[in-house]
């Protein structure tokens, strides 16, 4: 198979995960069968930035996850909403944002540490869901207009940024100016659902997931990965799309430091030489 890359020459494209040139093949991130659902061609050129280019054994290692019938009901229709169908939703969509960003040469975390994760999980297929992620979902209610609101972001120490300076034992000190992650989770929305997908992050305290759980249900999604005890109620509800992709951020400067370590809240800017260690 022949297309042209992305420097415009005409060429097979290497694998993504592997690097390898040998048996190319493209590789739908979003499975074709899911947008065939939504009556959409999976080919159009207006959902390339979903497609990227495979070898064929991570290719068939990957569509492993799209195997799942009733998960790809609950996007389509909202439902079953079942233990099964949130565990296999938000597994799914941790390997698929990561896929994502792999293929867009940005995301939560960077390029190498994406790119490991990925082979861990395609070729060692007990490989689980990276530690410390958060999954958020809320099946949308598109008849009523969302509330307008100003939501201030919440600014997050990923682990993984190498911004973040540690002391000996690992904990956070201070930030250095260097190049690292743009976003602190992923959104997107598919169906009826709208997912959210929260790095790992350093601790702000004793109740730091309790409080990162309350600020996405200020718009209006629950925490599916890791599962609470209790299924979540996922009735249908408006969405702003800006305020979930928005609600958290890395950049300090005007968001809102409760969710930060104790030893970073007192540093307002990255890019203010006097409140950065170096």
């Amino acid at each position: 198979m022949t297309e042209m890359s992305q420097d415009g020459k005409s060429g097979p494209r290497p694998c993504l995960l592997c690097g390898s040139p040998n048996e190319p093949s493209v590789e739908h991130i979003i499975p074709q069968a899911l947008w065939k659902r939504f009556g959409l061609d999976p080919d159009h050129d207006e959902l390339a930035r979903f497609r990227t280019d495979l070898c064929i054994t991570h290719n068939q290692a990957t569509s492993v996850l799209h195997q799942r019938t009733e998960m790809m009901d609950l996007i389509e229709t909202g439902s079953p909403v079942t233990k099964k169908t949130l565990q296999h939703l938000g597994d799914w969509i941790v390997w698929i944002t990561l896929l994502l960003s792999l293929a867009r040469g940005r995301g939560v975390l960077g390029v190498e540490a994406s790119r490991q994760l990925l082979l861990r999980r395609f070729d060692k297929l007990h490989a689980g869901t990276p530690k410390g992620v958060r999954v958020y979902a809320a099946l949308v209610d598109d008849s009523v207009e969302p509330t307008e609101s100003e939501t201030t972001p919440f600014v997050l120490a990923l682990k993984g940024d190498s911004r973040v300076l540690l002391d000996e034992k690992g904990a956070p000190i201070g930030f250095s100016v260097r190049e690292g992650p743009i976003n602190a989770s992923e959104s997107i929305r598919l169906g009826r659902v709208v997912l959210l997908v929260v790095g790992s992050t350093y601790s702000s305290g004793d109740d730091h997931e309790q409080r990162i759980d309350q600020a996405v249900a200020r718009v209006g999604l629950q925490r599916i990965f890791p599962p609470e005890k209790a299924l979540p109620k996922m009735e249908p509800t408006p969405i702003d799309m800006t305020d979930v992709s928005q609600l958290f951020t890395v950049i300090p400067d005007g968001a809102d430091n409760s969710l930060m370590p104790e030893a970073l809240r007192a540093f307002a800017t990255w890019d203010d030489p006097g409140g950065i260690v170096h």
